[in-house]
């Protein structure tokens, strides 16, 4: 090849991309997309559109040819959305994080092109919060509702994406209360003349509705029904808050001897920490019985079954509260249990065994040398077989006493 030659193929080679640019065709967007996707051309008139929506040029999520997304998006939703939203990123990643935020499911709670609703939520604040939270529905019906719940402004207390604070709360309690509640001299003295720098507010109030005025909640413990605070907490002196006079525990068991009888049994871990009363129960209110911080099936799992599967995997017997079958502060028996042997079970399934597989005491399990009781095959939480057996009952699970 001769020098004139190659620099006409040099040439043809830098000059190639020009012309390749040149032939790409000037698509007149949103139009030609409109074409096909009419139901979108509604949207346009819609009170609240996204930015990226508004200008037409739909090119600047989607990929107008082929994806690895679903609606041929130019990414992930959770990079699509953070390459405009870097202040949501941000915030889902702090220590607190709301789940469709975290995951990048954005478009469970925003329509992506446009809405009725303020940034293109799908819905008002209390129904797409509701949605998810479908326990909350019934607190605008309670006799108290705090005046966030009643005008349907959940952001008043809560953040969207992420917090540093439990809850998604905007700040940590109290700050977060103190931002619409006056310290005035009503309050102090509602709050027996106390510092409350540094309280727990939910530990007396219901922070959304109440069927007591105050929003107090509804089970009070009795010194704090009464008003006697120094009851757990001391004499006050001027300035101070609500330190309690000593270790958690001493305290409650003055009162509440029988669960220390309950302790001292030899499955009574619950309570070897000194604080640990508190773990489980509010020392002032609660809504749920015996003062529990919360419903049992969300209490105990809390800690227990931490492991390969979904914790609601484990939870089993419909209706049961934990402590139908667990001494929850101390038993004689393994796990906590209220008894052992086929009296456990036979409280509910009277008529369990009559005609099948035989248990009691004269029935020998070959593995343990000891009695055939329920838990001899079935679970009590967590099994992969109905009902409530660990291994398959059409052979798997005779075979481990029946070989031959």
């Amino acid at each position: 090849m001769n020098r004139f030659a190659g620099f006409l193929w040099m040439s043809m080679l830098l000059l190639a991309p020009l012309a390749v640019a040149a032939a790409v065709p000037q698509v007149a967007e949103p139009g030609v997309c409109l074409e096909c996707h009419s139901d979108m051309a509604e949207l346009l008139q819609a009170r609240h559109q996204h930015d990226v929506f508004r200008s037409g040029i739909c090119s600047e999520c989607h990929n107008p040819h082929a994806s690895r997304h679903a609606s041929l998006l130019d990414a992930d939703p959770r990079r699509l959305c953070g390459r405009c939203h870097e202040e949501v990123v941000a915030e889902a990643s702090l220590a607190f994080t709301h789940a469709p935020a975290g995951n990048g499911r954005c478009v469970e709670c925003h329509d992506p092109h446009a809405g009725e609703n303020r940034n293109q939520m799908r819905m008002t604040t209390p129904e797409l919060c509701f949605a998810c939270h479908p326990s909350a529905a019934a607190w605008p019906e309670r006799p108290v509702v705090h005046a966030p719940i009643a005008d349907g402004d959940c952001a008043v207390c809560h953040t969207a994406h992420g917090s540093e604070n439990p809850f998604l709360l905007n700040d940590p309690v109290p700050a977060n209360c103190f931002g619409c509640h006056d310290r005035d001299s009503a309050f102090t003295t509602a709050h027996k003349n106390r510092d409350l720098g540094d309280a727990d507010c939910s530990a007396c109030h219901d922070p959304h509705a109440a069927t007591r005025p105050g929003l107090l909640r509804a089970n009070q413990h009795a010194p704090f029904a009464g008003g006697n605070c120094a009851t757990c907490h001391g004499e006050p002196e001027p300035g101070t808050g609500f330190a309690i006079a000593q270790d958690i525990k001493p305290i409650c068991l003055r009162c509440h001897r029988g669960v220390r009888a309950e302790a001292d049994t030899p499955n009574g871990g619950h309570l070897t920490p000194r604080d640990s009363c508190s773990d489980c129960h509010n020392p002032h209110a609660s809504d749920s019985a015996a003062l529990l911080a919360a419903r049992q099936e969300i209490l105990c799992m809390r800690c227990h079954f931490e492991g390969r599967r979904e914790k609601s995997f484990y939870i089993t017997h419909d209706g049961m509260d934990c402590t139908e079958c667990h001494v929850p502060h101390g038993s004689p028996e393994p796990m906590m249990l209220a008894t052992t042997g086929v009296d456990l079970c036979s409280r509910c399934h009277e008529s369990a065994h009559r005609v099948s597989h035989p248990v009691g005491a004269d029935i020998i399990d070959p593995r343990t040398e000891e009695s055939v009781t329920c838990l001899s095959c079935h679970q009590l939480h967590g099994a992969d077989f109905d009902p409530y057996l660990p291994l398959d009952p059409a052979m798997d699970l005779c075979v481990i006493c029946h070989k031959k």
